[in-house]
């Protein structure tokens, strides 16, 4: 993807313009430099105590008559922030362009934000007011740029733009029920199906932590989360508090159009579904479970005659590949525009299954599907981190990989555990009792963000 440059206005004279932003197709990242004097930036004047946004989330919703758009702003404690458009796209920010996000978004008069960034940024109004009329249809263009995936346009950033790291995951995935209608053999769950749960009181106090320490965005799944009758119940709780919701789910009790109805008047965002081929025998044999397939279908059926954002994904595996490209087929036939695919998570039953495809095998069988998802007008998803020594996906035009476990998303298990991603089942603390800072700072994940581990090979 060729670079994005974005405009950049200078407030301050003498500020050096930046060179162009480079952002690959799966995760955008803009650096805002306005408002900033060399050789440091103007806050160091003021003390991180001094910014006059607090630290924590913001939502907004930016609706226009062509696209719902919900906006969060995480600003950090020394006044950073990040922008983020539907959950699927990320801006980070500096000081400057944080307050004016927050100004502009808030809707504060254009006479009012002029006057809040002359007297913060010690500059005349003349100038601040010049450079929030170039910044306007900016920021108007970062949230309305066009259609994303909230689940797999969020994934890797292609440049640090500060030094100071995130506080907090920017998604949490919360498995509320290891139980699961189905019984894939190879699925990553490390864990009985009869886990302990929490109550719903206690899942919503979950959601409350999540808001407060500032994840704005929030995936239900499992197990199988539908299996939850509280499932609406919690969406309902969540979008009550500002976050994005969607649902992991195999889609069989979405077969009943009544239920996706009652999920939807809850306010779920987006739905991803397990389809592992389109012949049912196939599909059935992988997941256990006779007479899945027929329902897995009438369930992306149902969503993709709702409102709600949808795409499938697909473990490519020794007994399903060779029907990759009808597969690919049948899901353009009943209105799937975005098909995700992985390799199998070598997690739980994944360890030893052996039903997993070499690496070696992976690029010829994504060329199959890229090409007949673009013949389709469908969106291709890979999902796999790989050794790029072995499986190079920027070579296939599949974008930036690479593992964002406890960087970007995180999991809590039905129990309250935190992990740092759905299949690495090893607690670093417990959601309701301990410490935020504990959690997010725990050795491992620390070891994880800053690759401590990593092959020497790699290196």
């Amino acid at each position: 993807m060729a670079a994005i440059v974005v405009p950049v206005p200078a407030l301050a004279p003498g500020v050096p313009a930046l060179a162009p932003v480079v952002a690959d197709n799966r995760y955008e990242t803009v650096n805002w430099k306005i408002l900033v004097r060399s050789p440091g930036n103007i806050f160091e004047r003021f003390g991180n105590n001094s910014f006059p946004v607090k630290q924590g989330v913001y939502m907004f919703d930016r609706n226009n008559e062509v696209e719902k758009c919900r906006v969060h702003l995480r600003v950090d404690a020394g006044g950073t922030g990040s922008l983020l458009v539907n959950a699927a796209r990320i801006y980070h920010l500096n000081p400057s362009a944080t307050l004016m996000a927050f100004l502009y978004l808030e809707n504060k008069p254009q006479p009012e934000i002029i006057s809040r960034l002359s007297q913060v940024f010690q500059i005349p109004a003349e100038q601040a007011k010049t450079d929030l009329l170039s910044y306007i249809p900016t920021i108007e263009g970062l949230i309305h740029p066009g259609t994303a995936c909230p689940v797999c346009d969020f994934e890797l950033e292609t440049k640090a733009p500060f030094s100071n790291r995130s506080f907090a995951p920017y998604r949490m995935d919360l498995a509320i029920t290891y139980r699961c209608n189905n019984n894939c053999a190879h699925c990553y769950n490390a864990r009985s199906r009869n886990y302990p749960e929490m109550t719903t009181d206690e899942w919503k106090k979950v959601l409350d932590r999540c808001w407060n320490i500032g994840i704005p965005h929030i995936i239900f799944t499992g197990g199988e989360p539908t299996l939850r009758d509280d499932l609406a119940e919690l969406i309902a709780h969540a979008q009550s508090l500002g976050q994005i919701t969607g649902i992991n789910t195999n889609g069989r009790r979405l077969s009943d159009a009544s239920y996706v109805q009652m999920l939807i008047e809850a306010g779920l965002d987006h739905v991803q579904v397990t389809l592992e081929s389109d012949d049912p025998s196939i599909h059935d044999r992988l997941v256990c479970h006779d007479g899945a397939w027929e329902e897995t279908v009438s369930g992306i059926q149902n969503v993709v005659h709702s409102n709600l954002y949808m795409m499938t994904n697909t473990t490519l595996l020794q007994d399903n590949y060779q029907n990759l490209r009808s597969t690919i087929g049948f899901l353009k036939e009943i209105g799937v525009k975005t098909v995700g695919l992985n390799a199998l998570i070598y997690s739980g039953r994944g360890k030893t299954v052996g039903t997993g495809l070499p690496e070696s095998e992976l690029p010829s069988l994504l060329n199959i599907a890229r090409k007949f998802t673009t013949e389709n007008d469908q969106r291709l998803i890979w999902y796999t981190p790989t050794q790029y020594c072995h499986f190079d996906p920027i070579a296939l035009q599949l974008g930036i990989k690479g593992c964002t476990a406890a960087l970007y998303n995180m999991c809590i298990e039905p129990d309250g555990s935190v992990i740092p991603c759905q299949s690495y089942y090893e607690p670093v603390g417990k959601i309701l009792s301990d410490d935020w800072p504990s959690i997010w700072n725990h050795p491992l994940c620390v070891s994880l963000r800053e690759r401590r581990n990593v092959p020497e090979a790699c290196k």
